[in-house]
């Protein structure tokens, strides 16, 4: 890790310090929140000024140096005659603006809201009568001595704001600090924790590093533990409390245990208004739906860590009798009352445990959902077991669940049966005992099974009855229409399955308070369609909205799932450094977590996205570490075909194209015999980039008659062009592959153009369509794929054709060159000329495309 972090996204403030340097009076006011970087922009201004070889003075201001009279500025009180007399404050300020007389020196002050009343004022007389540039640091929200606030109020001083960090800048430093690639969960804790603040952020970081919480595994980043495990955090946080009493303490600790907590809560504690003017909390919103908040994410982080076992409990149990005297109005009141009193030692009834345990699944938070089906077990419900089962096996501990069961007395059959049908299908790959267990009525858990064993038609048969089955719970129909959009997509109907995502998710957002866990999983169903329709924007903002909803309520299964979904979208776009570090996520996740059973599929898949980039022994290698025989980990018959395509790419790597062609060709077949005409479309394109492009295309033209969406559409066309050998029709198909946007699907279409076209004789279309074969690569820097190995345009030139063009594309002149090689300028021209022929180009600028530097 780097231990230096670079001052980034603060070129406004960087341009307010220079415009205030370039004059000789007045000054610069930086406000802010602490931790967002005051004081090191304050650094920069000094050193910027001693580098002009101007006097710099700091004056720093500190809480227990405010009571002593210019004790912040003595170090610049000159010495004064011996007197018997002490002298007057204009008679102290006179004396301590003799000693500046130098023209542009800079007076810096951090933390100038600390400054004693004395000092303050001297600040400000400096600031006014001598030519001094006073940058000083203030504290947003903070008291400040009015002798400072003056200084800005009459325009003496300009005043800006230092503002959080912004993302894309937080995800910069968060890069600098971190070598190797950081995966989305990563990057939006880092991001929700920090808030923009810089300090924060690197606490987070070195503390993450020295607990062990925050590790690099194969190259890629992870969080496993707590977010709070070491000491710099806390010290930062203690810092803003230190200053503060025990009735502010203990309204900011009460607002860490609840928040956001209803304003209501909060009133009765004295320390309210002090907390809020000291800025450790605020209070949104308004009237009844009023809440409090603590001003920073990271507080509440470190404040609950800290807390001792039985103020913990005091805190939990304040609360809970302040929200049980309420009316329990809010839709979230059942299950923070029922959590608090558990974390109060309180019993909750049972009811209460259960209802609020399937508000914290629906929520995915699944360690509560787990102590409360737990608790409510321990109180003797026999109904909780099935529960708590449930639970189990969306944290991917389908052992623990089984055995839950078993202790079970089945107080609900059904439930107990399709849950345990779930957790022997999802999670022990126990197919055939799952299927047999369920009862011959349609339920949407045989209609999943059927789906997920590649019989799309029998699934949606089922589905299709339970998604308008109105005395049907909410969840049930939400895993109804999952199961239709799935269905409908691999049977290649996108318009129909896409409009099933958009009734599925109106149908939840009129029943948010019943949905339980099937909301997500319809929305990841519907990027899939999307996907494979060829809308690959519109999936990317799918991914990445589910993803970061995913990392916020912090389901691990949920995160797999997302991260896998934008790895297949990478991968589709040619971005195979982004792709194979969200399939690392996805993998590194399922060892440890695997809810659904989708390990196998996930590793095959990233297996094949590092063969597509040339990593052929680290995809090698996973492929061979998956045992066959590992029936936990089996693909399901719906995905086969796909991860077949993905063990073909490993071979093609390996220089078997051959064999990549026929394993290709063999994950097609399953997919026809299982009719899934997407699947079978995806699969024969992969077999057409291994070159069995003549094997394929009346298929695909069949194929595209029955499966909707672009991408079929342009694998068809593709597929034909290349078998055909046809050089308009391989251009026309790069066209419909950029503007997908598909870049390297597209530059393997025009280095098959500038094949055809070369072998034709015409080496300026070949050079025009390799140079912008190359260009789109660029966008695909890491890709190593067959359809990019083909004749080099650049060849075809002469030794001193070579050398010279080299040089033009790096921008040398003719007579540069000339000078160089002991040639003539005509010469050099001459040649030139030859190769822009010869290549299909016209510039220096196109030849930089074919000759990279390096």
């Amino acid at each position: 890790m780097d231990s230096t972090w670079p001052l980034v996204g603060r070129r406004r403030e960087l341009s307010s310090i220079d415009e205030v340097l370039a004059g000789t009076t007045g000054g610069l006011v930086l406000a802010g929140p602490p931790g967002v970087g005051k004081t090191r922009l304050l650094r920069v201004a000094m050193e910027r000024a001693a580098a002009t070889g101007r006097r710099v003075e700091l004056l720093a201001a500190t809480g227990a140096g405010s009571s002593i009279p210019l004790g912040a500025a003595s170090h610049l009180l000159p010495a004064m005659p011996s007197s018997d007399e002490e002298p007057d404050r204009t008679t102290l300020f006179r004396w301590a603006s003799a000693g500046w007389d130098e023209d542009g020196a800079v007076l810096a002050v951090d933390d100038a809201h600390l400054l004693d009343e004395g000092s303050a004022a001297l600040v400000h007389h400096l600031c006014t009568h001598r030519k001094v540039v006073v940058v000083a640091t203030v504290v947003t929200g903070a008291s400040t001595p009015d002798a400072i606030f003056t200084l800005w109020k009459n325009g003496q001083a300009r005043r800006t704001e230092v503002l959080p960090l912004p993302d894309s800048v937080v995800d910069d430093l968060i890069g600098h600090a971190l070598d190797g690639h950081v995966p989305v969960s990563v990057r939006t804790r880092l991001r929700r924790l920090a808030d923009g603040n810089p300090l924060h952020l690197q606490a987070l970081v070195l503390d993450g590093l020295e607990s062990g919480a925050l590790v690099q595994e194969n190259d890629s980043w992870r969080w496993l533990g707590p977010v709070v495990g070491a000491w710099r955090l806390h010290e930062l946080v203690e810092a803003r409390l230190r200053s503060c009493d025990a009735d502010v303490r203990a309204v900011v600790e009460l607002v860490a245990c609840g928040e956001p907590l209803p304003l209501g809560l909060v009133e009765p504690e004295p320390g309210l208004l002090a907390a809020e003017r000291a800025g450790l909390l605020e209070v949104t919103g308004d009237g009844r739906r009023s809440e409090a908040r603590l001003t920073h994410p990271i507080y509440g982080e470190v404040l609950r860590s800290g807390l001792k076992p039985l103020r913990a409990r005091e805190i939990h149990r304040t609360l809970a009798e302040r929200l049980d005297a309420t009316s329990l109005r809010r839709r979230d009141d059942l299950l923070r009352l029922t959590s608090w009193q558990l974390a109060a030692g309180l019993r909750p009834s049972v009811p209460d445990m259960l209802a609020a345990a399937r508000q914290s699944l629906a929520r995915h938070d699944l360690v509560l959902a787990e102590r409360l089906a737990r608790a409510a077990v321990d109180a003797g419900s026999d109904q909780a077991r099935t529960l708590l089962a449930e639970v189990l096996s969306w944290c991917g501990r389908h052992q623990d669940g089984i055995a839950v069961l078993a202790e079970s007395g089945r107080s609900e059959p059904s439930a107990w049966t399709t849950t345990r049908a779930r957790l022997l299908y999802w999670g022990l790959a126990r197919h055939d005992e799952a299927t047999t267990m369920l009862p011959d009525d349609p339920t949407v858990t045989r209609a999943l099974i059927l789906l997920a064993e590649g019989n799309c038609r029998d699934a949606l048969d089922i589905a299709l009855k339970i998604t308008d089955l109105q005395s049907a719970p909410i969840d049930v129909r939400l895993w109804a229409f999952t199961t239709a959009v799935n269905a409908y997509a691999m049977l290649g109907k996108a318009s129909t399955a896409l409009s099933f995502a958009r009734r599925g998710r109106r149908l939840a957002e009129r029943h948010g308070d019943l949905v339980r866990t099937g909301s997500p999983y319809l929305r990841l169903a519907e990027g899939y369609a999307l996907l494979f329709a060829g809308r690959i924007s519109a999936a990317q903002d799918v991914a990445e909205d589910g993803g970061q909803s995913a990392v916020q309520v912090g389901d691990p299964g949920l995160i797999a799932a997302w991260s896998a979904l934008s790895g297949m979208i990478s991968q589709l776009r040619g971005e195979l450094r982004a792709a194979v570090t969200s399939l690392r996520e996805t993998v590194a996740i399922e060892t440890a977590q695997d809810p659904t059973g989708s390990l196998h599929l996930h590793e095959m898949i990233l297996a094949g996205t590092l063969a597509m980039s040339g990593a052929v022994d680290e995809a090698a290698e996973i492929l061979d570490g998956i045992r066959d025989d590992d029936s936990r980990t089996a693909v399901k018959r719906l995905f086969k075909p796909h991860a077949e395509a993905h063990r073909a790419w490993v071979s093609a790597a390996r220089g078997d194209l051959r064999g990549a062609a026929e394993i290709a060709l063999g994950g097609a077949e399953i997919a026809r015999h299982a009719e899934l005409p997407l699947m079978e479309a995806v699969v024969l394109y992969e077999a057409a980039r291994f070159g069995a492009a003549r094997q394929v295309e009346k298929r695909l033209k069949v194929l595209a008659e029955t499966v909707e969406g672009d991408l079929i559409l342009v694998y068809r066309d593709a597929a034909a062009a290349l078998a055909a050998g046809d050089e308009p029709a391989l251009l026309v198909a790069a066209d419909a592959f950029a503007e997908l946007p598909a870049p390297l699907l597209a530059a393997e279409m025009l280095t098959a153009a500038g094949r055809v076209a070369q072998a034709a004789g015409h080496s300026r279309r070949a050079g025009a369509a390799l140079a912008r074969a190359r260009e789109l690569a660029r966008c695909c820097p890491t890709a190593r794929t067959p359809g990019l190995d083909s004749v080099d345009g650049t060849q075809q030139l002469t030794p001193r054709e070579r050398e010279i063009a080299r040089l033009a594309a790096r921008q040398a002149t003719s007579p540069e060159i000339a000078r160089r090689l002991r040639l003539s300028v005509r010469t050099v021209d001459n040649h030139l000329a030859h190769v822009y022929d010869k290549l299909g180009i016209s510039s220096r600028i196109e030849l930089s495309t074919l000759f990279r530097p390096g």
